[in-house]
């Protein structure tokens, strides 16, 4: 009978390591379906434009990206643009997520409280304001999307 329960045992701790490794595997996969924003583009709201980081091929709204330390590219751009004009961030505006695009971010989702870990993604680009820019791309006032 010892034997017999060791071997139940034995099969139980088993099958929790391989749902185990599936539901890791479904996390990655979530995980990896999540969005850079790999651009910028110009949203229209009213007679203005906004310049939103922005994802190109984004099954849904390109607009609801992520962008982390590490990132390079002009949705960063358009991101520390922003930081600057409406935070007054003083960021070098060069598409690169760095330290001090990282602490900018994290200072911004503080202040507008979402969780701030300095990443900027949906709850973030809700959550803050953006800079209004004129067609001839001057910065015009800030506001919410």
């Amino acid at each position: 009978m010892k034997k017999r329960s060791s071997g139940i045992l034995s099969a139980g701790v088993l099958l929790a390591g391989l749902l185990g490794g599936t539901i890791a595997a479904a996390s990655s996969a979530s995980a990896a379906a999540t969005y850079e924003c790999n651009t910028s583009k110009a949203m229209p709201k009213g007679s203005y434009n906004v310049l939103l980081p922005h994802q190109n091929y984004a099954p849904a709204d390109p607009y609801w990206c992520y962008l982390t330390y590490g990132s390079q590219n002009s949705g960063v751009s358009a991101l520390q643009f922003t930081l600057n004009k409406c935070y007054g961030a003083g960021l070098a505006v060069d598409g690169a997520y760095g330290p001090a695009t990282r602490a900018a971010v994290t200072s911004v989702q503080q202040r507008v409280g979402v969780a701030a870990d300095g990443d900027y993604g949906p709850a973030t680009r809700s959550a803050m304001n953006w800079s209004y820019r004129t067609s001839a791309g001057a910065h015009h006032h800030c506001a919410k999307l």
